[in-house]
């Protein structure tokens, strides 16, 4: 109990799914990270890693007692990252959670203080902030680019909604803002900084799973923020659409996943400045490179002995916004 591991580089992987799929891409192309060790309750995806002789558990309990594992990515259902991350510090590991890193701010705060009092690495994997035109944009209003800040518009238009566990309430700790609106969260937050006051309809309480949402932000900058969430659309549909204004000049970025999935082309950012727009040349990006940027910036920082570029307390902030957002929400009339 306590205390990092040997080897921070020795990573156990939990969850097999889709994006722990990626996951185990990423540590594959590690220059600083090698996969030791898997676990999943399906045996038929534990199967080619064993092939490969990495150490495959059936339980996430086993894995978190290996002791050559010194790092723990946990790529669960939402319900399951709190419980799973904080065995995993109080075993010593450093951990790396998907987002949302959990579904309820004191769960947050607990795995933060957990990870101070043993010593490790607790990070969040918000894939979104490494996506390239997002990095891009971000520089551009760090630099004064835009000017001041004044509004951030972010969509998040899907359809149909997610099946699964994702269509869970219980399982995905609320609707279409706790599931892929996580990112609109974050983003928010990574571009405009802190916010202090918080507006929000929506046509059914955390509970219940809103589908659809129309959430006001007022950042202590005092930019205001306006985002839009849905999955209503036909479908195929996924908007991601950011739009950013300033007193200089206006961003967009066309979505990183509406790009992904075929549902928008055209340039990932462009910018309106002296009365035309043009197009902000940006690396070539995807949404699995973005992940995969994400599980290696990770893993550089921790087997280097940095901070994680995303810790457990920016991923708190998050969560924090999440709740502020349901608590203060309006339910529209005839439902709820």
């Amino acid at each position: 109990m306590g205390g990092v591991a040997a080897d921070p580089g020795a990573v156990g992987l939990i969850g097999l799914g889709e994006i722990g799929q990626v996951h185990a891409a990423a540590i594959a192309r590690s220059d600083t990270a090698r996969l030791e060790a898997v676990a999943d309750a399906a045996p038929e995806l534990l199967t080619p890693f064993q092939a490969r002789g990495v150490r495959a558990y059936p339980e996430a309990g086993e894995l978190i007692a290996d002791t050559q594992v010194g790092t723990v990515c946990v790529c669960l259902p939402h319900h399951l990252h709190f419980s799973i991350a904080l065995a995993a510090i109080r075993a010593g590991k450093n951990v790396l959670v998907e987002k949302p890193m959990v579904t309820d701010p004191s769960e947050g705060q607990q795995l933060v203080d957990a990870a101070a009092a043993s010593g490790v690495a607790l990070g969040a994997s918000h894939n979104q902030v490494f996506y390239a035109a997002h990095a891009e944009a971000k520089r551009l209003i760090d630099t004064g680019v835009i000017g001041r800040p004044v509004l951030i518009r972010l969509r998040l238009g899907e359809g149909p909604a997610f099946g699964g566990w994702r269509g869970s309430p219980d399982l995905a700790g609320g609707g279409v803002l706790a599931d892929a609106g996580v990112h609109r969260l974050y983003l928010a937050l990574h571009f405009f900084g802190p916010v202090r006051g918080v507006r929000a309809l929506m046509d059914a309480p955390r509970q219940q799973g809103e589908t659809f949402a129309v959430v006001v932000l007022e950042f202590t900058s005092g930019a205001r923020g306006i985002i839009e969430a849905n999955d209503h659309g036909p479908p195929g549909t996924f908007d991601d659409e950011i739009e950013i204004i300033g007193t200089d000049a206006t961003l967009r970025l066309a979505g990183l996943e509406s790009l992904f999935v075929g549902y928008r082309s055209g340039p990932a950012l462009s910018m309106f400045r002296d009365r035309r727009w043009r197009e902000v040349p940006v690396q070539p990006d995807d949404w699995t490179a973005s992940v995969l940027a994400s599980v290696t910036a990770y893993l550089d920082a921790v087997t280097a002995g940095r901070e994680p570029p995303v810790t457990g307390a920016t991923a708190l902030e998050t969560v924090r916004l999440l709740q502020r957002i349901y608590d203060t929400a309006t339910v529209l009339p005839g439902h709820g």
